[in-house]
């Protein structure tokens, strides 16, 4: 992977949203999205049926053993739910992350770990917004979706934060969406791919790096026959509390 020190200033023409950080908690819109903006009462009738055919709480145990993988949490629910894990011989991670308000989305979060004891709650009042949620390895994160047909767009940059924060990267944008980074003076190349979208308006897709200072890619990958033309939306990079 290529990397350039400058940030492209270049703002897509897309509508995207803006990453939403709570105390102690990162906030990620979905990965893949669901739909049209839909009216408050659309997004309250998508919540109750999400309270009726869902549960509140799911845990287990990850252990990845393949080289280059590591734990992934598969997070599908309406409103918000509370991600939590905890690295063997670590410290607990523990983030509140929001969905799209129009109904159930999905998000892939990484560990970048390899052994993780792991819990995903319900954030959405008291309800039992989650439709699915498990623990997965992998070496990117996303395991569906159309494939790509070549590199449409994507925004470079060297993001530093001071001690006790991390970086986090979020972006908008159409196509295969996939951010790429690696540890600023050397080391090996994290990939997180997010599937794909097809439409104008768009969520912003979130990637918590653990690191401090990182040289990352921004990706936007055309979609056969679906989105020819793929652009890469406002890229924001934050420095957020270190756990």
């Amino acid at each position: 992977m290529t990397f350039t020190r400058r940030v492209s200033t270049h703002v897509c023409a897309l509508a995207v949203g803006a990453a939403v950080l709570t105390p102690l908690a990162g906030a990620g819109s979905a990965q893949a999205d669901t739909g049209d903006t839909a009216t408050a009462g659309t997004a309250e009738k998508s919540a109750v049926a999400a309270k009726a055919g869902g549960f509140h709480s799911k845990k287990g145990k990850l252990t990845c053993r393949k080289k280059g993988e590591t734990a992934w949490i598969w997070d599908s629910a309406a409103g918000a739910s509370r991600v939590s894990w905890k690295p063997k011989g670590g410290h607990l991670v523990s983030r509140v992350w929001r969905h799209t308000p129009d109904g159930i989305s999905t998000r892939t979060i990484p560990t970048w770990r390899k052994n993780v004891t792991w819990k995903v709650t319900s954030h959405y009042g008291n309800g039992k917004n989650l439709s699915k949620v498990y623990g997965y390895c992998s070496k990117t994160g996303w395991r569906v979706g159309k494939k790509s047909s070549g590199l449409g767009q994507k925004k470079t940059g060297v993001k530093r934060c001071p001690a006790g924060k991390t970086v986090y990267i979020s972006s908008g944008g159409i196509g295969n969406i996939v951010h790429k980074f690696k540890p600023v003076g050397g080391g090996s190349v994290r990939t997180h791919a997010f599937g794909g979208s097809q439409q104008i308006l768009v969520t912003e897709r979130a990637t918590p790096t653990e690191l401090r200072a990182v040289k990352y890619s921004a990706q936007a990958y055309n979609i056969k026959h679906a989105v020819p033309n793929a652009k890469i939306g406002r890229v924001e990079l934050k420095c957020i509390s270190k756990y």
